[in-house]
């Protein structure tokens, strides 16, 4: 029976936030792919159980296909990064799936503070509970003004605003161990920037900027906000054979809905060539989405 996650988990010298999903080994962060904490988010949910293949690649790509050996690199990093133990924590069941099995201990739930009663003799000033109002009602609008210009304002790629839109490159995930090896999502993201600051329609961020947020383990919807773009360019790269399928969506920041998304295969003979011929794609495909008609 699924456990839902909500609070703090140890288990051995492990600390894991399900909160933030973040692991930390003692008071240390350890640094993992977002793909490899969903892994183990999900296996925390069914700790002690058997957690099929197909259930486990479903609960971490519910929206792609992948194959089981993007799930096999995941299990691997998390093994890696719990240390020479990594094998007693996450079981392999042949031709089944995986099974967390070391003893999860979750903190017990803070008692709620009483309020004490106020010494005889002892009184508040009368103006102390209406500063404090006054004070609170101003961080509240100070708050509202905030999420309305970060979260509703109008998107400025929008036609008939016009003006250039504010876009940035999120480095596309490679879920075939071949192609992370020979760093081809580095390549693509280096041509496609390079081909998108030639549109008219768009102005992209620094790629390094972009690194910098996700070194530090910002989420991409928080990243966007603070950086005041208007849309974003992700997707993924797989092989299949002797090809390389590279599928990529175009989102806007300010409604969340789709703007454009497809696929492409491309020969995976020549790497620096697939690299180059996708961006030129995708770059034109852009081009005319973001363009005035």
């Amino acid at each position: 029976m699924s456990q839902p996650l909500g609070a703090v988990y140890r288990f051995g010298p492990f600390r894991y936030d399900a909160a933030q999903r973040l692991l930390f080994r003692n008071d240390e962060l350890i640094p993992l792919v977002p793909k490899a904490i969903d892994t183990l988010h999900a296996l925390l949910e069914r700790r002690g159980e058997v957690v099929g293949k197909a259930e486990l690649m479903k609960a971490v790509w519910p929206d792609a296909v992948v194959e089981e050996v993007g799930l096999a690199r995941n299990i691997s990093l998390l093994r890696k990064a719990l240390g020479d133990d990594g094998e007693a924590y996450i079981e392999t069941i042949p031709k089944r799936g995986y099974r967390f099995t070391a003893q999860v201990d979750q903190p017990a739930s803070l008692p709620v503070e009483t309020a004490q009663p106020v010494p005889p003799g002892v009184h508040r000033r009368a103006g102390q509970p209406r500063r404090a109002w006054f004070a609170f009602l101003a961080i509240l609008l100070g708050l509202c003004a905030l999420v309305y210009w970060q979260f509703y304002r109008p998107s400025r790629y929008l036609p008939q605003v016009g003006g250039a839109a504010s876009l940035a490159v999120i480095p596309f995930e490679c879920l075939s161990p071949d192609l992370e090896r020979a760093k081809f999502s580095e390549g693509l993201n280096q041509a496609l920037v390079a081909e998108i600051a030639k549109l008219k329609s768009a102005q992209i961020v620094s790629p390094s900027t972009i690194q910098r947020y996700l070194r530090l383990r910002i989420p991409t919807a928080i990243m966007t906000r603070l950086l005041g773009l208007d849309v974003i360019l992700e997707g993924t790269a797989q092989t299949f054979g002797p090809q390389i399928r590279v599928s990529a969506r175009l989102t806007d920041v300010h409604s969340g809905k789709l703007i454009w998304a497809d696929g492409y295969d491309v020969a995976a003979a020549d790497i620096n060539q697939a690299e180059a011929a996708v961006a030129r794609a995708l770059a034109a495909q852009i081009g005319r989405r973001l363009s005035p008609p």
